[in-house]
């Protein structure tokens, strides 16, 4: 009998191995008034989190907690927390990044891993194709090309600084805080960008300043997707279900044979 718990046991483990899944982290964020709610969507908490916006000259602003109120330490799934969002005057240039009211959300995962959430409360529209730049992640770094378009004469970068799971393999040091947006003045000089946005690689936005206004270019990270927040172990996934099938099948062989050999000697002892 102890053999036949150790099998069913195995079995056990080998399913909920075979259905184990990564945790995420999403927020939805709305204003009201003076105040902006901010939900953790996701599946999985987050701590330490914190909520920027961006102001005409580039700067993220930290929003305060609304009266009465207190930071959480931990959001779980399905959390809310209120902020005060200050009143601004509207910017006067149709150029200017405040316009799209762009808010960061700026957290820790349970590993303790800092990441960022860029959102637009006024989506931008997308940039058309003469005013696309070549641009994407090469050595850890983001590459930007200069503008064909003389049309053309700026651009801005928006991202959320990121070290991603890096920063957990070396001596613990104090979060790196966030760069303001960076305006590229591509009247100044049409010399290639190589910027580092941190070691996690994250998702970046280009805002480019066209006589219709800002027109958005999304630039897609350069860290493999969904491998941030999960063990080490499981990035090598298609062995790991390949050897998990392997001993599943197995475990099914072993558990058969132990059911058909109990039948047998039942029936052994009923004949005589």
């Amino acid at each position: 009998m102890p053999g036949a718990w150790l099998r069913l046991s195995l079995l056990s483990i080998l399913l909920l191995a075979l259905s184990a899944q990564a945790g995420n982290i999403s927020f939805n964020l709305s204003i009201t008034g003076d105040k902006l709610t901010l939900s953790n969507q996701g599946d999985s908490p987050a701590f330490d989190t914190s909520v920027l916006r961006l102001l005409d000259d580039g700067r993220w602003e930290t929003l305060l907690p609304a009266p009465g109120v207190l930071p959480p330490v931990e959001m779980k799934p399905q959390a809310q927390y209120q902020l005060t969002w200050p009143n601004r005057p509207a910017p006067t240039a149709t150029a200017s990044p405040e316009a799209l009211r762009p808010v960061m959300v700026r957290f820790f995962d349970q590993a303790g891993a800092s990441f960022g959430q860029i959102s637009f409360f006024n989506q931008p529209q997308p940039a058309s194709d003469d005013m696309t730049l070549a641009a994407g992640y090469a050595d850890g770094r983001l590459r930007i090309a200069p503008p064909k378009n003389p049309a053309l004469k700026a651009t801005w970068l928006l991202w959320a600084q990121e070290e991603g799971i890096a920063a957990l393999t070396g001596p613990l040091t104090a979060a790196r805080a966030q760069p303001n947006a960076l305006r590229i003045d591509w009247s100044a000089g049409r010399t290639p960008q190589n910027l580092d946005l941190g070691k996690g690689m994250p998702v970046a936005f280009l805002l480019h300043e066209t006589a219709q206004g800002l027109r958005s270019q999304v630039i897609p990270s350069g860290r493999m997707q969904g491998r941030q927040q999960r063990a080490g172990w499981l990035n090598l996934g298609a062995q790991f279900s390949n050897a998990a099938l392997v001993a599943l099948l197995a475990g099914l062989a072993l558990l058969a044979w132990h059911l058909l050999a109990t039948w047998q000697k039942h029936r052994v002892s009923i004949n005589t």
